[in-house]
């Protein structure tokens, strides 16, 4: 347990980008003032559940700056955090440099996943121990090797089921060269 521990501890990760973190001043990101933006949560929520006749992978919300994006992504985030279904989160502000990074983005999520589950933590281990440099490389690559691949295993051996689990990214236009991120997606 303790080469699995420290392999996974071991990728450059954003703690920062977590969605409980302090972004400043003592302060937590806060989430929808209840009675608020019920509709587009509850879109959110069908989406997650498959009852949405949205069907596709990701759920984009688009917006102009300051009409409530983050906010709405924080309270997704509570939500699914409620119902056990958050595996991970990066948000991405501008005030923190370290989550403007583009390279730190797969790598904070596979860590998230990792500690979500134990079971997708062993197949990365697994993957990590034949080349512990596969962090560093593109994000479309780093996509593949970091989280599809131990992914694909996970679900075709039966490790992940009853629900959907739900990763949130916000802000992604806060990074900096996110275009190799975005491609990657």
């Amino acid at each position: 347990m303790f080469l699995k521990d420290h392999i996974i501890q071991n990728i450059h990760y954003s703690q920062k980008a977590f969605h409980y973190v302090d972004i400043g001043n003592g302060h937590a990101r806060e989430g929808c003032t209840p009675g608020t933006r019920e509709k587009i949560l509850k879109d959110i929520e069908e989406w997650v559940d498959g009852t949405s006749p949205v069907k596709t992978l990701g759920y984009w919300i688009c917006g102009m700056a300051g009409t409530g994006k983050s906010t709405i992504a924080k309270s997704v985030c509570n939500t699914m955090e409620n119902r056990k279904m958050l595996t991970a989160a990066f948000f991405c502000p501008r005030q923190i440099p370290e989550c403007r990074d583009q390279s730190k983005i797969i790598p904070t999520i596979v860590y998230q996943m990792a500690q979500f589950s134990p079971v997708f933590g062993r197949e990365l281990v697994t993957i990590l121990q034949g080349d512990p440099n596969k962090v560093s490389r593109p994000p479309s690559e780093q996509l593949e090797m970091l989280l599809i691949e131990p992914w694909m295993k996970v679900v075709s051996t039966g490790g992940m089921h009853f629900f959907t689990p739900v990763i949130i990214i916000d802000a992604l236009d806060e990074c900096e060269n996110i275009e190799s991120v975005l491609s990657a997606l």
